[in-house]
């Protein structure tokens, strides 16, 4: 876990992963923009702000890390990292957003398949580097299996979370909201779970999906990180 770095800790690095993000959004933007300018559709504006949301977690996380390198208390550290997991399925649930190209416009399909591909990876692009921030953090208290187990346990929440975003239509403040609907819900799911095999089809796809992409990055990292170890030798 611990040879995964896609990006590092210092303020320099931090600052390079800003203006990567800024690249970034000034390419969502131009495409939002031109597919305004092809065929003069709104539609796909809410990726705007589904996007916005997706670099809140990562925002967060690098909070985090800033305050286990400061060595602030467990509990502040405690309350962001609720935070944090309370937004972090709003990073990968953009790969979820291709079902709206059944509303785009056939002879620009490429153009709506381009933007929202570029939207949903770089979404997951920050999803991947916020867990590893938060691997990283885990790692500097507890042991590597531990953390291993604790990032399957995180990848499987959110595999939940997206469930409850894209078919339940939730937010991650109605936790705040409207928590008796959002408990109730949650709950028929657990009390009855084989009436909703939908759920945890969708539920454990996701949270493989996310835990298998992060465990093959760390795979790479580790072997990038011992190839450049043999040539400084």
């Amino acid at each position: 876990m611990k040879y995964l770095m896609l990006i590092g800790n210092s303020l320099r690095e931090r600052q390079r992963l800003v203006r990567l993000f800024s690249v970034i959004i000034a390419g969502c933007v131009a495409l939002i923009g031109l597919r305004f300018i092809v065929h003069t559709d709104r539609t796909f504006l809410f990726l705007l702000w589904n996007f916005f949301l997706a670099l809140i977690p990562l925002a967060l996380s690098s909070l985090l890390v800033q305050m286990n390198q400061h060595k602030m208390s467990v509990i502040s550290m405690l309350f962001v990292g609720i935070c944090w997991m309370l937004f972090f399925p709003n990073a990968p649930y953009m790969l979820t957003d291709f079902i709206h190209l059944a509303y785009g416009h056939p002879h620009w399909m490429f153009l709506d398949i381009l933007t929202i591909s570029w939207f949903a990876v770089s979404a997951l692009l920050a999803a991947l580097i916020s867990m590893n921030d938060i691997s990283n953090v885990l790692l500097s208290r507890y042991h590597r299996k531990r953390v291993s187990v604790m990032v399957l346990g995180l990848s499987m929440l959110t595999g939940f979370g997206i469930y409850l975003g894209r078919y339940l239509r939730f937010n991650s403040w109605d936790i705040i909201n409207q928590p008796d609907v959002l408990f109730l819900q949650i709950g028929e799911r657990f009390i009855d779970p084989l009436s909703h095999s939908k759920t945890w089809f969708i539920t454990i796809g996701f949270g493989m999906l996310i835990y298998l992409v992060y465990m093959g990055l760390v795979y790479v990292g580790k072997e990038i990180s011992e190839q450049q170890k043999v040539k400084t030798k």
